[in-house]
């Protein structure tokens, strides 16, 4: 049994919970069930570089950096005016939101078949979307001047989703700096970023320490916990470890863990796997999750989750953004879920609050397909095997690091699921021949305990013919697709046992 423990922490009374800021007691907490069937999540990366969307959402850093091969900094110049008077600060008046219709998103994202979803809360410029009461640079206070999160969470919830909260403010100290030999000579002509009346935003070692960002990160955090109720918390990658953060960080977590549990809700913390090649966590604690994929090995024995952005390149809106096609992204997601994971797909809104039509378009073929397959998604488990056909064309360089593509896959590509005593077979594309082989599930296998009973093509009407060969299972498809992109066979046993 976990010991009792006072969690105290700024703004809330001290109160008793289950959970200790150690390790050891946080990792014995247990996965939400409704996150494990949830399989599908949406956010979106939104906020102040909506503005000048140029290139990256990155672009608070890139500006100031005569370096970046980019060229954000000479962008900057010639679109707003030179860094030493027009800084990243003064793009906030322009980051108005006026056209953000709340339970538009919420519609939209409901009808794609997401079962949780929210917004970056903070990104690495350090701007907040809610309305915060702890530091002045946030939504509620300037720009918009209206509560972002806390309106897109009252519409997400009327809807009956879950929220997420993701959190990508831990790398702001020194993150707009550029390299130190161009330091010296920026603040001797006055860039904002060494300016003292702007250490509470731009938070580097020139006007603050790193202790006193650490002690209004929380802050921050524990404000979001407590006005919003997240049902999971995503952090980005950054020093969550390091002694003169560990104790904020633990404290934090097991405070929202325990303010859950006051109120017996069911709540996850997503633990990535960062740029450096190490989880944000240990890896025993909360559900962890990859970049895009990046560095999974296909096999991973535990829960864990993708976070895609809808573009090709970067995660916030910009002029030339290319995004990810439909089928890249159906087909993906049931791949992940075969392989015991689930997909959190990142929107990129304008600055606006409009979300584009193509990424619009994308999210209703994506609920189109769950409308049809969804009973192989939502609530499924990996099966005994999870895939038939090649990984290996799956996966590539990217980088200097591993990711995953699934433009080659076909219907030689067959995903398997499980739920209860039924098989999902999803075929990754349709056979030219109309006729579908499953090898795995040949006659005499012994992946089976008991024989097929019946085989049913999902979405459509029309009866399929099956038998099993020594080769392969082997259904007659009609000459009707009942969906796009992906196919689901629903397999069920004569005895009833998987």
């Amino acid at each position: 049994m976990i010991a009792l423990l006072p969690i105290i922490c700024h703004g809330a009374e001290p109160y008793s919970g289950p959970y200790q800021p150690n390790w050891a007691s946080l990792i014995q907490h247990e996965h939400p069930q409704w996150l494990l069937d949830a399989k599908f999540g949406i956010y979106a990366h939104w906020g102040v570089y909506s503005v000048a969307a140029y290139k990256s959402e990155w672009y608070g850093k890139m500006m100031y950096d005569p370096d970046d091969k980019r060229g954000a900094y000479q962008y900057h110049r010639k679109t707003f005016g030179p860094q030493e008077t027009f800084g990243y600060k003064d793009l906030i008046p322009m980051f108005r939101a006026e056209r953000f219709d709340p339970h538009e998103w919420a519609e939209l994202i409901r009808e794609s078949g997401a079962r949780y979803a929210g917004i970056a809360v903070v990104h690495h410029d350090g701007f907040g979307l809610w309305d915060s009461d702890v530091y002045r640079w946030n939504a509620g206070k300037m720009g918009p001047k209206r509560d972002l999160y806390g309106d897109l969470v009252k519409a997400l919830r009327a809807r009956g989703l879950k929220i997420i909260a993701t959190e990508h403010h831990m790398r702001t100290f020194d993150w707009y700096l550029p390299r130190p030999e161009h330091q010296e000579a920026q603040k001797k002509a006055g860039f904002d970023l060494y300016d003292p009346r702007y250490a509470d935003f731009y938070w580097n070692h020139h006007t603050s320490t790193k202790a006193e960002f650490i002690r209004q990160w929380q802050r921050k955090l524990t404000e979001v916990i407590d006005k919003y109720l997240p049902d999971v918390l995503w952090f980005d990658g950054g020093d969550f470890t390091s002694p003169e953060v560990a104790a904020p960080v633990l404290s934090s977590l097991a405070y929202y863990y325990n303010r859950a549990e006051a109120r017996k809700a069911a709540v996850e913390v997503l633990n990535k796997f960062a740029g450096t090649m190490k989880f944000n966590f240990p890896e025993q604690f909360g559900i962890l999750t990859f970049e895009a994929g990046r560095d999974r090995p296909p096999y991973v024995p535990v829960p864990w989750i993708d976070d895609l952005s809808i573009a090709e390149v970067g995660w916030g809106y910009t002029h030339d953004l290319q995004i990810r096609s439909p089928r890249e992204i159906i087909v993906g997601l049931a791949d992940r879920v075969a392989r015991g994971g689930g997909l959190l797909l990142s929107l990129a809104p304008r600055a606006d609050g409009v979300i584009p039509e193509n990424q619009r378009a994308v999210l209703r073929e994506i609920g189109d397909w769950l409308k049809t397959n969804g009973e192989a998604i939502y609530g499924a488990r990996r099966w005994k095997i999870e895939a038939e056909g090649s990984t290996e064309k799956l996966v590539y360089e990217r980088n200097k690091h591993k990711a995953w593509r699934f433009e080659a896959t076909n219907a030689s590509d067959i995903r398997f699921t499980c739920k209860g005593n039924t098989l999902y077979a999803i075929a990754l594309g349709w056979p030219e021949d109309g006729t579908l082989r499953i090898q795995t599930l040949k006659r005499g296998t012994k992946a089976l305990a008991s024989a097929i009973n019946s085989v049913t093509l999902m979405g459509s009407r029309t009866p399929v013919s099956w038998r099993q060969t020594p080769q392969a299972l082997e259904v007659q498809l009609p000459s009707e697709k009942p969906c796009k992109y992906a196919y689901t066979l629903k397999i069920a046993f004569k005895d009833a046992r998987l």
